[in-house]
């Protein structure tokens, strides 16, 4: 029988794991070892052991392993948090099956958490998969069911914006057309039709400000 397994047992064992894909394999399969043959004195329940043995699964590429062992953690009954469904529909997106992850974030926020981690956790996933539209409507569904947790609605504004990226640079060649301008070859009040566009070898320079005149 092996000795009692501790929060610090697992995150030693975490630490000290190699990060390729063999050093990976090898920590999810200690882990799952430990979930399959729990001792009395376990200060970490099944369920989470199982978890951090799906997401070391997931960092050897092996999202098919990832998914059943988060399923089993969920299987448990134990709660892992933020929400042991989160773990799951992280696997599930790792493996390609949209329509079934979708689901089961509708579950969660049937249950309305009270976690903002829950919240945060699920629309990071969703983003990461470039599921934007779905990440959006669970971060929302948190700020409005954390609106009085200040730190919580930090976090979640915060990921919104994160999410929408950097503005995109503007052109200002793109669809400028001036059609009042003044040719100063045909003397003043002279009006013509000028569309950058129409010269697109001519490089668009930007337009300095005159220098400010000299003091006495």
């Amino acid at each position: 029988m092996r000795a009692p397994v501790s929060a610090s047992d697992v995150e030693a064992v975490e630490l000290s794991a190699a990060t390729d894909a063999p050093g990976q394999r090898a920590v999810a399969s200690l882990l799952e070892s430990w979930a399959r043959r729990a001792v009395p004195g376990d200060s970490v329940s099944r369920a989470r052991l199982l978890v951090a043995a799906s997401e070391h699964a997931a960092f050897a590429g092996d999202a098919r392993r990832s998914l059943r062992l988060a399923r089993r953690a969920l299987a448990t009954g134990d709660h892992v948090a933020p929400d042991t469904r989160c773990y799951v529909v992280s696997a599930l997106l790792l493996c390609g099956h949209l329509r079934e992850a979708l689901a089961l974030v509708e579950e969660v926020l049937a249950c309305r958490p009270a976690d903002a981690e829950a919240y945060l956790a699920l629309g990071e996933e969703l983003a990461w998969h470039d599921q934007q539209e779905a990440a959006t409507r669970v971060w929302t569904a948190g700020l409005f069911r954390c609106a009085g947790d200040e730190e919580a609605t930090e976090a979640l504004l915060a990921a919104l914006r994160r999410s929408r990226g950097p503005a995109r640079p503007v052109d200002v060649r793109e669809g400028v057309d001036v059609r009042e301008g003044v040719d100063v070859r045909g003397g003043a009040g002279t009006c013509a039709r000028v569309d950058v566009r129409d010269a697109p070898d001519v490089p668009v320079l930007p337009v300095l400000p005159a220098p400010a005149p000299a003091l006495d």
